[in-house]
């Protein structure tokens, strides 16, 4: 009887194994709800640094071809087109937090009437259904708008494993950890049985002074990172047969 072996490496078995892995602890982290701040900053930045910074998951990808991976995305390329045309002083892209879809944004002054209403047509937002995309366009979604640039998924990451030490991951323009940092220490969000208040500024610190309040306290680039998470998982998950056929 002949025996057949898959033409796979030992390393890259080894790689399909440990993403496997990974989305099993990411999942975990949503067993019993929305991973608490701490989690999200200990546990799923580390897995995101390295399979979207780091790049093993296009190793990953490149085992599967001519088969793509794809992971389900909101984006709302309307309210982005408005970004650039400075229509917003600054924007969130949305993301799903406990089941809700949360976003954010602040018209500039010129575009506000007097009765604080806004004096042009913001038009619709298409961000309400999800659409299958292709890695690279996940990892470098714009999710925030602040100080006339766009911020990615992969920028928000790269500063969170900063912070964390070890490795530094240098930015494609200088200010940007600057302004991400900024926007970290700018918009949060506090969960308070099912709602969900929005905080600004110094109200985010002041709340996570309070050891009651701080595992309930988000900021918007933890948001960020827990969608990123559950979509990375989500789209591994999807295609799962593929990669565990190779071993």
């Amino acid at each position: 009887m002949t025996s057949y072996v898959h033409a796979v490496a030992a390393d890259d078995r080894e790689l399909i194994q440990q993403l496997l892995e990974d989305v099993k602890i990411i999942e975990n982290q949503f067993l019993f709800g929305v991973p608490m701040p701490s989690v999200a900053r200990s546990t799923l930045a580390p897995i995101l640094r390295r399979w979207l910074v780091e790049g093993l998951f296009y190793k990953a990808q490149k085992l599967v071809l001519p088969k793509t991976i794809t992971f389900l995305v909101h984006s709302n390329g309307h309210s982005a087109k408005l970004c650039k045309a400075g229509v917003y002083e600054h924007w969130m892209e949305l993301v799903l937090f406990r089941g809700i879809g949360v976003s954010s944004s602040l018209l500039a002054a010129k575009f506000l009437g007097k009765d604080g209403r806004p004096t042009i047509d913001l038009g619709r937002s298409n961000n309400i259904k999800p659409m299958p995309q292709k890695a690279s366009i996940f990892f470098n979604q714009n999710m925030f708008f602040w100080k006339g640039e766009f911020h990615s998924r992969i920028e928000i990451i790269k500063m969170h494993a900063n912070t964390l030490g070890g490795v530094h991951f240098d930015f494609k323009k200088a200010h940007s950890e600057k302004h991400i940092l900024e926007i970290k220490n700018y918009l949060g969000y506090e969960v308070n049985g099912s709602n969900i208040q929005m905080l600004l500024g110094e109200d985010i610190n002041t709340g996570r002074a309070d050891a009651t309040r701080r595992p309930q306290i988000y900021d918007a680039t933890e948001l960020v990172l827990i969608d990123t998470a559950l979509i990375f998982a989500n789209g591994i998950r999807e295609s799962e047969k593929i990669f565990t056929a190779l071993l």
